[in-house]
């Protein structure tokens, strides 16, 4: 393993009891087992002529939402991420909703379901059981279940790919079918090179806030990144887009208090003024003293590069997670705080 190199086999076995490495090492393998899932289920009550299309989730859920929003950014039909207990107004009995719950028992996620039944819209679920699938089977409706035994958001993948492809047979999308399946081998040369970059970022990383900086289109990618750090790494974290930083935050640095590191991720699909501004602004960071870390995403498929960059974010934050003596798995500030809540009555 990488890690035996540079000394952290004993940490990793002391505080990832759960696995977690592994679990972020088997993303590619996810993938395809994600996109297979919603074969088998009968779609033929959902078939109809859309004008919209809704994901509702939070957390993990929400995060394969977004991504899979920026992917099929030129598609005709716009996806809207919905994370909160209520619909927009303009969703209606023309719109397709995708109630994704991990759990099953999220209650933002139950509540927009609710909220979704009311308003006459064709869903389908994406959960592992509990209330969210019996919610789906007292009112008939087709359920994608997904694999238990993962974090949420160790899970982002298998959603991801579940959705895509209920999209795909509803034939709101083209297929994407060949990049799927192609995905594993496309992914399996980085995976050693990825998992040592990961290791070699964390170390700039210790004691300080990771910033991730993208373009718009790939927001949901820095947002991924930023969630691992909070979750994996139980640290702060943030992320923001270009061009609008260049509108607002950057003023920030002129009086820069903290101790940040700037991530930046460049896809060769972002436009050429987006590429010159990012270029641009590591050097206000140098002037202003902000360390940043420049990454090129690289691949055969608008697919693979964004989970190429997923892979190296989620190992970057689990290797801090290591290096700080923490278990990347445990969310007790999360687990708590839902405690605090109380039950949610659906």
């Amino acid at each position: 393993m990488p890690e035996e190199s540079l000394g952290l086999a004993e940490d990793i076995q002391k505080f990832d009891p759960e696995n977690m490495r592994q679990a972020i090492l088997d993303t590619p393998m996810m993938a395809e087992q994600g996109y297979k899932l919603p074969e088998a289920i009968d779609l033929s009550r959902a078939k109809e002529k859309y004008k919209s299309v809704v994901i509702v989730g939070v957390g993990g859920s929400s995060i394969a939402g977004l991504l899979l929003q920026g992917y099929l950014a030129d598609e005709k039909y716009i996806i809207y991420v919905v994370r909160d207990y209520n619909l927009p107004s303009w969703v209606d009995k023309h719109t397709l909703v995708l109630a994704c719950s991990y759990s099953g028992n999220t209650e933002e996620t139950l509540s927009a379901f609710k909220d979704a039944r009311r308003r006459g819209c064709k869903i389908v679920t994406l959960t592992t059981g509990s209330k969210l699938a019996e919610f789906a089977k007292v009112s008939r409706l087709p359920i994608v279940s997904l694999p238990v035994g993962y974090q949420p958001r160790a899970a982002v993948a298998i959603q991801f790919f579940a959705m895509l492809r209920l999209l795909e047979r509803l034939r709101l999308v083209k297929s994407r079918a060949q990049d799927v399946f192609r995905l594993k081998d496309d992914l399996k040369p980085q995976m050693q090179a990825l998992e040592r970059n990961a290791m070699v970022l964390s170390e700039k990383l210790l004691h300080k806030t990771p910033i991730i900086y993208t373009s718009k289109r790939f927001k949901a990618v820095g947002y991924r990144w930023k969630c691992q750090f909070n979750e994996n790494s139980k640290i702060m974290a943030f992320n923001n887009v270009f061009p609008e930083m260049n509108h607002n935050e950057i003023e920030g640095y002129e009086n820069v208090r903290g101790n940040y590191h700037a991530i930046l991720l460049r896809f060769d699909e972002d436009h050429r003024r987006i590429q010159r501004r990012m270029s641009l602004m590591k050097e206000v960071m140098l002037r202003k003293g902000v360390g940043d870390t420049e990454i090129g995403i690289r691949g055969p498929s608008l697919l693979s590069k964004m989970f190429s960059a997923i892979i190296l974010g989620d190992l970057t934050s689990y290797y801090l997670a290591v290096k700080l003596k923490i278990n990347p798995s445990e969310v007790k500030v999360i687990e708590d705080f839902k405690e605090k809540l109380g039950p949610y009555v659906a």
